[in-house]
């Protein structure tokens, strides 16, 4: 009989999805040519492996390095093109008010030096200096020009969001001014090549331009500048603007996948994108120890699966902040913490016979690159694909004993893009449906819930 009852019987198994952000990396030569992952001890991710089916998989493409929300929203099966971009993200999770007309970039402040008319970039992180940035982004706060205006809102450790209203004469297809990396020009915006309204974006540009002028004219003359010039600090005298989007009108994940998620995020734009695509974000303090920050990660997953979560995402950003140091030995540290703080999973979260996990990785942070010095801050990402491992229900479990980026190529799901991703775990979890039939309006790949589906009736 198809009813409400029969229908909740067939969808049993819940999903946890762990991500150890920036996991996967580059053979380093001191650790005798093995990747970070591969020459940590991990007896706990091994015996997730031996229970699973491995493989690999990169959310676009490989050769493409991505960052975090990207893949995520890739992961999650959204476009590409729909990806609104971090700086309405950041917006987003930062709660600041964010229209759908409004233009939203990440701003923060960073130490130039005019040269010839450019400007080389002296420090890009502004730490410590509370007082003075926020005393500094009262004066760049509000400025108009050609129609378009500007609003800054400062967000504290450096950074914040620069909003911009125009109307239709508006574009977010902006090019970024961060030059990713020190004694660099800052680099001028422009109007992308692929935009859409290239006079508006054309536009845009010009008056971003402009209003950064502004701002470096008003930081060099502002009170607080002229103070910290006598006491022999490092001024204080730019916007870096990146990542310029508008936000968008998501279709919810639960819609979407036929599941209700929450996520357990470690960084604020992570907590934006889960927020514009329905999830319920539950913020935890982030421990500088990867053992603690895994097990109270995987406690309050444990804590609100009984609330009535079928999908959670819990995302530790350990190890990639080591990996973006180079430092290959800290970063198999690093990952050893981790596998330590999965030893809570098998003692509270494994004996649940209804759980799909999931572990996996974002992107590759290489802690490897054969121009840039160890231990110094990189800011970029490799295009490798990453290993996963699925676990639980009725898998074809495979002959991989080993959570690596080698082992997992051997391992029974192959090699597979983000599109497949959210596929390959409804499967998993047995909610998939036959894929041939509609039993509703809107194609759907999951079965459909009892509210979804319109009974027939018979006339009266």
């Amino acid at each position: 009989m198809y009813d409400a009852a029969s229908l909740k019987t067939i969808m049993p198994l819940n999903i946890l999805l762990i991500i150890f952000d920036g996991l996967a990396d580059r053979p380093a030569a001191e650790l005798d040519g093995l990747t970070p992952l591969e020459a940590a001890r991990t007896p706990n991710m091994d015996r997730l492996t031996q229970r699973g089916v491995s493989g690999l998989f990169h959310p676009l493409a490989s050769g493409y390095p991505l960052g975090s929300p990207l893949a995520l929203h890739l992961m999650f099966g959204y476009p590409e093109e729909l990806f609104p971009d971090r700086g309405p993200l950041l917006a987003v999770a930062r709660g600041l008010e964010l229209g759908y007309d409004q233009v939203a970039l990440a701003a923060r402040f960073a130490s130039v030096a005019p040269e010839q008319g450019r400007m080389r970039l002296v420090q890009r992180f502004i730490r410590g200096e509370e007082e003075a940035c926020r005393a500094l982004a009262e004066a760049i706060a509000e400025w108009e020009a050609d129609g378009l205006s500007f609003r800054y809102v400062y967000c504290g450790k450096g950074d914040g969001n620069l909003f911009i209203n125009g109307g239709s004469g508006l574009s977010h297809e902006l090019t970024d001014i961060d030059p990713l990396g020190l004694d660099l020009p800052v680099l001028k915006a422009q109007a992308r090549a692929d935009a859409r309204l290239a006079e508006q974006a054309q536009r845009t540009a010009s008056a971003l331009n402009n209003y950064l002028a502004w701002v470096h004219h008003q930081l060099v003359n502002h009170p607080v500048a002229k103070e910290r010039e006598r006491e022999g600090k490092l001024p204080i005298n730019f916007l870096i603007t990146k990542w310029a989007g508008k936000r968008l009108h998501y279709e919810p994940f639960a819609e979407r996948w036929g599941m209700r998620p929450a996520s357990l995020p470690d960084e604020e734009v992570v907590a934006g994108l889960m927020l514009e695509l329905g999830f319920t974000v539950v913020s935890l303090p982030n421990e500088d120890d990867p053992e603690r920050d895994l097990r109270q990660r995987l406690a309050k997953a444990k804590d609100i699966f009984p609330q009535g979560y079928e999908f959670i995402h819990l995302h530790t950003k350990h190890p990639d902040p080591v990996s973006h140091m180079n430092d290959p030995a800290g970063v198999r540290d690093a990952i050893e913490a981790l596998d330590r703080g999965l030893a809570y999973y098998w003692d509270e979260l494994a004996g649940d016979a209804n759980l799909i996990t999931v572990l996996t990785t974002d992107h590759t942070t290489p802690s490897v690159w054969s121009q840039h010095p160890k231990k110094q801050f990189s800011d970029l990402h490799g295009g490798e694909p990453v290993p996963i491992v699925i676990a639980g229900g009725n898998m074809r479990i495979d002959d991989v004993s080993q959570f690596g980026e080698r082992a997992c190529a051997r391992g029974g799901l192959g090699q597979f893009r983000g599109a497949d991703f959210m596929p390959i775990l409804l499967n998993a979890a047995e909610r998939a449906n036959m894929y041939e039939m509609r039993p509703t309006a809107k194609r759907r790949l999951y079965r459909p819930r009892p509210e979804d589906v319109e009974p027939f009736a018979l006339p009266d």
